[in-house]
Parts: C-alpha cells; structure tokens; sequence
C-alpha cells in the first residue's frame, strides 16, 4: 500500500482538462523543452539559406511544419494536461531526445539524412501517442478526443517507419502521407470532444495567459535566428568595412521590427475564444516566414559588395512580407481589438501596405544596403504609425505637439 501510494505521487495521472485553471505560470520545464527546438530551427534556417531558391522553399515550409507540429503537441500536452511530477519530465525528455536526433538529420533531407530524420520523427510521434492515449485512460471527458488523435498519429509513426525501406522520391510522398494522417486526426479530435462545462469559452481548446506566452516564447526562437543570420553574415565578410557593418545591422534591425511588430500587437492578448484555433494555425505562417526572413537575411549580408541573386532577393522580401500579414491577421483574432478598434484598424492597414511595397522591392536592383534598409524602414513604419494613434488617444497630446 505504501509502495503504491509513493509510486502514485511520483508517477501521477494527467491532469484532468475539467480542472484546468488560468493562475499557472510557464514552467522551467516547458523553457528548456523549448530550447532544443532552438538547435532545429536553426538547422532548418542553414538549409534554407543553402538552397534559397523554391524546391528549397518547399522542403523548408514541408520540415518546418513538422517539426511545428511537434512542439505545438508538447506544448498543448503540458498546458492542458501537465502535473508537477516524474512522469511529465521523462516523456519531455523522451520528446527532446527524438526532436535532437531530428535536428542532426534534418539538415541533409532530401539526401543521405532522410532515414535518420524518418526514426527519429517516429520515435517522436510515438511518444505523442502515449502521452495523448494516457490522457484518454485517465480522463473520460477526454476519451472521444484522445483515442482517434492517438490513434491517428500512430499510423503516421508507421507509415514513418515503413518509408525507410522505400526509395525516394516515394518515401517524402509517404511523409507527406503521414502528415495529413496526423492532420486528420486532429480534424476529427476537435468534431468529437466537447469541453466540459467548467471551462468557459466555445473554443475546443481556450487559451491561457501560459500558452499565450509559450507561443510567444517561440516567436522569440525564431526571431533569434534572424539576429544570428546577421551576425553571422557580418562575420564571415572579412576584412569587415563601414558599409558591411552598416549592412548586417539592417539585419538586426529587421528583427526589432518584427519583434515590436508582434509583440506590440499580438503577445500576451488573448484571442477570442471561438477563434482560438485560427490564431493557434496563424502562428504557423508567422514563424515560418519570420525563420525564413533569417536565411534570406544572412544571404544578402553575405552578398553584401555583389547584386543579390534573385532568389535570395525575393526570399527576403517574400518572407518578410508573409510575416507582416500573419501579424495583420492574427490581430482580427483578438478580443483586445474590441477595446481598440483604432488603434489595431490603422496597425492593420500600415501593415498591409508595408508588406505590399516589401514585395514591390522583390523587383528591383538596390543591392544589399538599399534592399534590407527599406525593409527596415517598411517594418518599423507599422510601429510609428500605432505610436501616433496611441499618442492622439492622450488627453491633452494634441495641444502639446
């Protein structure tokens, strides 16, 4: 009896969805889980940066959403159904030894990586199953949801494990497969769970003040990637001059406009609950383009005293613009919009209207000092113009000015 009763405290149910509560803050678990998603990012970003042109386009988005996948199901897990006990930190250990090996292969897919990363993926989706279907067992509120997601992401673990023993391009179109099996899973978890009457709000899942700031938290990954790719660049130009200095801080302050961006508009706002999975799905694209923005930051610093290459030049551009209208459309999600109808309807419109002109330098010639200048200028104008409305909203200001 004692022996049971040792072995419940340390190795203890998840916790039940209906008990959930608002008051908890991000744990130093959940902080160092996310870090080794730091080293994939950046491997993902490396690739990118390789091969700027489409195919290598397509591979990243492919990978990234992935390796997305991952972290949003670790996350949920965590704040959904997470327990201060050993059986939390083993499977997010579990879960961050696969998402390692991951990133050791990652870099060489297509290629000579693929069986490596197709492992370590499945081993990863494995873990998900238990963690999901263990869920269920101990929560029959959770029950209709759990079984089909665990089970869907178990087929997507075999059919993993099965492209080992397939020739590409047959095995990526079996990974592709997966995903959408996965995909579906969740499509058919969400029709069948209703939340329980103790938690408010129509979404399937409601946020809290924690999982906001876990996305947060990501966006700030990827962000970093951003001021890496310039230093790095400013780095490897050596002997380094006035004008590449200049060059490679325009890159750092590409991510201070993404960063204000963001964090002026969408961090720690909550959206509206039954739009809670769009604002989920919209992060997505956001970091994506932002990771994306990194390599073509780093490659346009490299090129610093040549023409960018066109590639080069329409992934910045490219990514950067899909970066300012995630940011526009993750805002129509908030409730905080509601209290500022102004102040958000002006943002939205600047963004737009930036993100437009940064395609428009896609088409021209202006080297790397004028390209990443004017998508600095383009990514901080946003900023101003939120400045200005919230200024005009101070009694008094206009007298004053």
């Amino acid at each position: 009896m004692v022996t049971t009763s040792l072995f419940r405290r340390i190795w203890q149910p998840p916790a039940r969805f209906a008990d959930r509560t608002r008051e908890r803050h991000v744990s130093f678990l959940e902080l160092f889980f996310d870090l080794v998603f730091v080293v994939i990012v950046a491997q993902l970003a490396h690739r990118l940066a390789e091969h700027p042109d489409w195919a290598g386009v397509g591979w990243f988005v492919f990978l990234f959403y992935a390796v997305w996948s991952s972290w949003v199901n670790g996350t949920l897990y965590y704040d959904l159904h997470g327990t201060d006990d050993v059986s939390v930190r083993v499977f997010t250990f579990a879960q961050m030894l696969a998402v390692a090996v991951m990133g050791v292969y990652v870099g060489d897919v297509p290629g000579e990586g693929s069986v490596g990363f197709a492992i370590a993926y499945a081993a990863n989706l494995l873990i998900l199953v238990i963690i999901w279907f263990r869920t269920g067992l101990h929560d029959p509120d959770h029950r209709p949801a759990s079984h089909p997601y665990s089970a869907a992401y178990l087929l997507s673990a075999l059919v993993f494990v099965s492209s080992v023993w397939v020739e590409p391009p047959l095995r990526y179109w079996l990974w592709a497969g997966a995903l959408l099996i996965a995909i579906a899973g969740q499509a058919i978890a969400f029709y069948r769970w209703t939340p329980p009457a103790s938690q408010s709000g129509d979404a399937v899942i409601a946020t809290t003040p924690s999982l906001v700031e876990r996305f947060g938290l990501f966006v700030i990954i990827v962000l970093g990637e951003v001021i890496v790719a310039a230093v790095t660049g400013m780095a490897d130009l050596t002997p380094l001059d006035t004008d590449e200095l200049i060059i490679g801080l325009f890159g750092v302050l590409i991510a201070i406009g993404l960063w204000w961006m963001y964090f002026d508009l969408v961090s720690h706002r909550e959206p509206i609950s039954r739009k809670t999975q769009l604002w989920s799905y919209l992060h997505f694209p956001l970091v994506v383009a932002i990771a994306a923005g990194g390599a073509g930051v780093l490659n346009t610093v490299e090129h610093a005293s040549e023409p960018i290459p066109d590639e080069v030049r329409w992934l910045l551009v490219g990514a950067l613009a899909v970066a300012m209208v995630s940011v526009a459309l993750l805002t129509l999600t908030l409730e905080v919009r509601r209290e500022n109808p102004e102040l958000y309807r002006s943002a939205d419109i600047a963004i737009m209207i930036s993100a437009a002109l940064a395609l428009g330098i896609g088409l021209t010639d202006w080297g790397a000092k004028g390209t990443l200048g004017a998508q600095v200028l383009l990514l901080l104008a946003p900023a101003a113009v939120g400045i200005v409305v919230w200024f005009k909203r101070v009694p008094g200001w206009a007298e004053t000015v």
